[in-house]
């Protein structure tokens, strides 16, 4: 049981660490952190820079730049293990957004095309910064994992306010999705043209098409590689994992790869994702049959303990109680033979 521990342990540090640098998302400097007493004057400043912004491109940019900054401070706060600062940060990631959402319901353009165009832009910069919270998401997992140095209060805490991230993050992309499909619809219209086929000629010119397939490949190949690397320290330690997870994420992989071919690039990432949420769950899995195998060798070495000091006198159980003069001492006549 101490070897298996041992070597659970071995490759735990040799993993880890690496798995945290892969993760670890390029993000703008926090700056003031909401562990200072000046952050609301950053704040301010940022709310007055961006009410200086008239031009309606250049004030979404700055939207997303703002939340990417309250995304670095969130990150920064739960590394220093300051929880009530992470959720401050997270509160303004939250309300900046709120104003993007606001800002992309008045996108309008004479011209459809260029309209859509200017909504496919700010689509891929959202879900540019969709990825960079799921990034940061997995690379706090990890680290806090390394440092295990929170208790299960903070750990559910940490996690709810990474949620909240997330569903931030998820609204936009929604609101987005949602005005892109009503100008191709419009364009349909206006124009008889299938607002699809305009859409992909537009990504193909801005390069959006390029930039996708390259992540979704990425995805499925990472995804791939976590598989394999998983699965080897199954092995390595004895033990079997669940195989209906394990052909679930093999067909999701397959059907990733089934839509990269198919040029479907972010249902492609999107599946090979959601195959490395499982190969995650596979990994805390193994840790947790490992750490069970601890304390079963642990009690069991306890209990031996407790045997061998009862035999190293000679004694056993039933005789053990007699020798201390717990049980009675007395022969026929009533005489104490534990007396002098």
């Amino acid at each position: 049981m101490k070897k298996l521990s041992i070597v659970a342990m071995v490759l735990m540090l040799l993993s880890v660490p690496a798995m945290a640098q892969e993760n670890e998302t390029v993000l703008t400097e926090p700056g003031t952190t909401p562990d200072n007493f000046m952050y609301f004057m950053d704040v301010a400043m940022d709310n007055l820079a961006l009410a200086m912004t008239f031009n309606d491109d250049a004030k979404i940019e700055k939207q997303l730049e703002i939340a990417e900054e309250r995304l670095a401070e969130a990150r920064a706060m739960a590394e220093k293990g300051d929880i009530d600062a992470m959720q401050k940060a997270a509160d303004e990631h939250g309300k900046m957004l709120g104003k993007l959402k606001t800002e992309l319901k008045g996108i309008e353009n004479g011209d459809s095309e260029e309209e859509l165009k200017k909504e496919l832009k700010i689509q891929h910069r959202i879900r540019e910064h969709s990825n960079k919270v799921e990034d940061v998401k997995d690379g706090l997992k990890i680290k806090i994992k390394v440092k295990g140095n929170i208790t299960e209060e903070q750990q559910e805490l940490i996690d709810s306010i990474l949620a909240s991230l997330e569903g931030q993050t998820g609204e936009v992309k929604i609101e987005i999705e949602n005005e892109t499909t009503r100008t191709k619809i419009k364009i349909k219209m206006e124009t008889g043209k299938d607002g699809d086929e305009i859409e992909t000629e537009i990504e193909n010119e801005l390069g959006i098409t390029k930039e996708k397939q390259e992540e979704a490949l990425e995805e499925i190949n990472k995804a791939q590689k976590d598989l394999n690397k998983t699965l080897k320290e199954y092995a390595e330690m004895n033990v079997t994992p669940h195989n209906s997870t394990v052909d679930e994420i093999n067909e999701l992989l397959d059907q990733a790869q089934a839509a990269f071919d198919a040029g479907n690039y972010e249902e492609a990432e999107d599946m090979a994702k959601e195959a490395d949420d499982l190969i995650e769950e596979l990994e805390d899995k193994l840790e947790g049959s490992v750490q069970d195998e601890d304390d079963k060798g642990e009690a069991k070495d306890l209990e031996d303990e407790d045997k061998n000091g009862s035999d190293e006198y000679g004694v056993d159980d039933d005789d053990s109680e007699d020798y201390y003069g717990k049980k009675d001492s007395t022969d026929e006549n009533g005489y104490d033979m534990r007396s002098d």
